[in-house]
């Protein structure tokens, strides 16, 4: 049998058992991106807030992974126009360009990026932090996530975003008040559970491991040809499409890893709504301000910013974030379906 699965490179079954567990953790490596949804008594219920991520196809060879920027508008004409802008932590240079100039356009950014320090409110408001200098959990711009970005050719988002704005403000907690989080309001055997979870997705995206070894030398197999990079990105994007960046929809995700999520989203959720209101008044009604967040927290936030603030849906737009061109790749249709059903058999456990 020639090409990609001659007897010089490995089956399909064989490849994708290499790298598929890879592609699941690399997602819940992203979990500082956070996903919960939750019912509420009334109001807006954000399970019903429509997908921040969509799967497009160009003819029958191009597949797209895209991510929406939704502007909002105060219902009674009172406030400045809200983006909750979501991203993808992966994708291709031109992606990050265009979201570049997407947020460069703003009042005011508030970014998503958990450091080892304080939240800057602490030290007199959201204008004490400016860079991204420690900022998120991945440390250097050497994580994880950097590593599967270079596998499939895209790059990392820390790596093509300048933060280095006079309108972007960090808007996160830190590292000790997400461990003080995850050390309460929970029973004591979970809470144990969870909090020793986020230490090891810490350990795994700052590296040193060796689970992080094993990984970066998944990831660096997956990078060793440009087929094998284009499956690598098909996977990403049936993935990401089908759980529509929330690993929530995971059921079968054991209870601490559920507990560690809840909190990566509504905690450091509530921490950007208290900063969202306390700009507004600074920004005024004819400024503009973007939430810049992972498409998990986006949900959430529309909940609130729409049953809360009074603010109602204005206008949208769709970023690609990275693309995979079937036929350049040489991804037969039966290698695509083959694909398929192997995320579908990986994700059909982690639902039950």
């Amino acid at each position: 049998m020639d090409g990609m699965w001659g007897t010089s490179e490995p089956c399909p079954a064989t490849a994708w058992r290499r790298v598929r567990g890879l592609l699941i953790w690399a997602l819940a490596a992203g979990a500082f991106a956070g996903c919960c949804t939750h019912k509420t008594g009334g109001g807006v219920d954000s399970s019903s807030v429509e997908p921040y991520v969509r799967v497009a196809e160009t003819g029958s060879n191009i597949v797209k992974l895209q991510i929406a920027a939704r502007e909002f508008a105060p219902a009674r004409g009172r406030g400045p126009v809200v983006w909750l802008t979501g991203v993808s932590h992966v994708g291709d240079p031109g992606y990050y360009k265009a979201l570049q100039r997407h947020l460069d356009k703003q009042s005011l950014v508030l970014f998503e990026g958990i450091s080892d320090r304080a939240h800057p409110s602490a030290n007199g408001g959201a204008h004490a932090m400016t860079s991204p200098e420690g900022v998120s959990s991945a440390g250097d711009h050497s994580s994880l996530q950097s590593s599967l970005a270079a596998s499939m050719g895209l790059v990392f988002q820390l790596n093509a975003i300048d933060y280095d704005r006079p309108n972007f403000r960090n808007s996160d907690l830190s590292i000790p008040q997400l461990r003080e989080l995850l050390a309460n309001g929970a029973p004591a055997q979970q809470e144990t559970a969870a909090g020793e979870r986020f230490e090891g997705v810490l350990q795994m995206m700052q590296g040193g491991s060796l689970f992080d070894s094993l990984l970066q030398f998944g990831l660096r197999f997956l990078g060793t040809s440009s087929k094998f990079q284009a499956l690598g990105r098909l996977a990403l994007i049936e993935v990401i499409g089908d759980i529509q960046g929330d690993l929530a929809r995971l059921q079968g995700l054991p209870p601490d890893m559920k507990q560690m999520l809840e909190v990566l989203l509504q905690r450091r959720n509530a921490q950007v709504l208290a900063d969202l209101r306390m700009e507004m008044g600074r920004v005024g009604r004819k400024g503009s301000i973007a939430v810049f967040y992972g498409t998990g927290h986006m949900p959430d936030l529309e909940k609130h910013l729409r049953q809360d603030l009074r603010y109602r849906p204005s206008g949208q737009l769709w970023f690609t974030a990275f693309d995979v061109d079937l036929a350049k790749s040489g991804v037969t249709d039966s290698e695509r379906q083959f694909l398929r059903s192997l995320i579908q058999q990986q994700l059909k456990q982690l639902r039950r």
